[in-house]
């Protein structure tokens, strides 16, 4: 009976322990995880955490715009990203924000998480993008980690894009309207423009392809030379948060991701160009292509679809990203190779070839493109803010990481530092902005 009592009371005694050490556990992670906040007092990692911005919804497009409080005035006023409509700031003020950030001595650090850290007694917020031992390198707007280019997801492109187009924020100015953004090819009469301002493809029998084109629109503030808006032009590196910084030279962009949502009555092939990459997707047969240059690069199968008489919504993700193909319909991601487009260091022929980022064309079948947005990826630039290669002096210690700002053009950060940032100057994660 003796023998019994004391297993009871050692069993007891080991459950006291382990209760006071999840107790203990739980006043530590309580007493070094603190939240707390950080105000935003530069543009660099704009536009995930702008600092003094004006705050407005264009006038004609009603799209929300962020727009640097330094460099627009009333004789500068900012141009819609979107329409490239001017607006008015009268009456407003700028914005100052904060971040809140958990400091938190335990928290994993990966690649392009937001974090505020201190340096040289100062405290910044910038984003992680070499981990400990890397040797990273930048060229032509790319990232290359050793000898590799780094390839992202598209999980990854959702935290660095910057939105180029959405149909869903049209001008009420007919002049610049979708009819006159768009444009379909010879005597195509397959597309029309719906009067709740979509477009429609309408062929109940076999065709050649009839494409629809969308032609990017000059929404640079301060473009040399001025230019009238709805004038065509190509996608550059330029962040709309910085009205009228003066760059000496923009870059084009040819990694982008177009979101498209389509509603299918009736089934047939649909074709989407970006630049001189091309992707099929065979609705019948439930065939996927990949085309660059008419060579093909790569081809899967669709999972089936059960077509709806009455319509059969489609969410489309298809994109130019880091020397793939992406594409995801639903819940299906497929990645291809693809050859970058070489610049002709010709100006003008650069520009010629880029005015039609996109295009969309249908050869039989009835469907609605009810909406269409395009985001560009993050352009690196060098330590000169030049496209150049350009590599760190030093390899990253196993205790720095190389941060740098989203605002590429105007971000000062480890690539002129010289160095990384160690971990112990890492004060906390920024958390998700409400």
């Amino acid at each position: 009976m003796a023998q019994q009592n004391r297993r009871s009371v050692y069993l007891v005694a080991l459950g006291i322990v382990a209760v006071g050490g999840l107790v203990g556990w739980w006043l530590e992670q309580a007493k070094t995880t603190v939240t707390r906040q950080a105000p935003v007092i530069s543009g660099s990692m704009a536009t995930a955490a702008p600092g003094p911005h004006y705050s407005l919804m264009c006038y004609d497009c009603e799209i929300p715009l962020q727009v640097d409080a330094s460099t627009v005035s009333e004789t500068s006023l900012p141009i819609c990203f979107n329409c490239g409509a001017t607006n008015d700031i009268e009456g407003l003020s700028p914005q100052i924000n904060s971040v809140k950030f958990h400091q938190d001595a335990q928290h994993d650090l990966q690649r392009w998480a937001e974090v505020v850290f201190e340096y040289q007694q100062e405290q910044y917020i910038k984003r992680i993008v070499g981990l400990p031992g890397e040797e990273i390198s930048l060229e032509g707007g790319e990232l290359y980690i050793g000898t590799e280019l780094y390839q992202k997801t598209l999980d990854e492109f959702d935290q660095l894009k910057v939105r180029v187009f959405d149909s869903r924020f049209q001008p009420a100015d007919p002049a610049f309207n979708l009819l006159n953004r768009f444009g379909v090819r010879g005597d195509d009469s397959g597309w029309i423009f719906t009067t709740d301002k979509s477009f429609s493809f309408d062929a109940e029998e076999k065709t050649h392809p009839q494409w629809l084109d969308y032609h990017q629109w000059n929404i640079v503030a301060g473009f040399v030379p001025p230019v009238k808006r709805g004038t065509s032009s190509a996608i550059f590196d330029y962040l709309p948060f910085n009205q009228f910084v003066s760059r000496s030279r923009l870059n084009f962009v040819d990694d982008f991701v177009v979101d498209l949502q389509l509603k299918v009555f009736e089934p047939g092939v649909v074709r989407v160009r970006m630049l001189d990459a091309e992707i099929e997707l065979d609705f019948h047969l439930f065939n996927l292509q990949v085309h660059q240059s008419r060579f093909l690069r790569g081809s899967s199968k669709i999972a089936p679809i059960q077509w709806n008489p009455q319509g059969t919504s489609i969410t489309l993700r298809l994109g130019r990203l880091d020397g793939r193909v992406v594409v995801k319909i639903g819940d299906q991601v497929d990645y291809f190779p693809l050859i970058e487009l070489q610049l002709n260091e010709d100006y003008e022929s650069d520009l010629l070839v880029r005015k039609v980022p996109v295009s969309v064309s249908v050869d039989e079948g009835v469907l609605d493109l009810n909406e269409m947005t395009i985001s560009r990826d993050i352009y690196w630039l060098a330590m000169d803010y030049s496209s150049a290669h350009w590599t760190p002096e030093h390899l990253l210690q196993r205790d720095e990481y190389f941060l740098m700002g989203d605002n590429q053009s105007i971000s000062r950060d480890c690539r002129h530092w010289g160095e990384g940032i160690t971990r112990d100057a890492i004060l906390g994660l920024v958390l998700e902005q409400e």
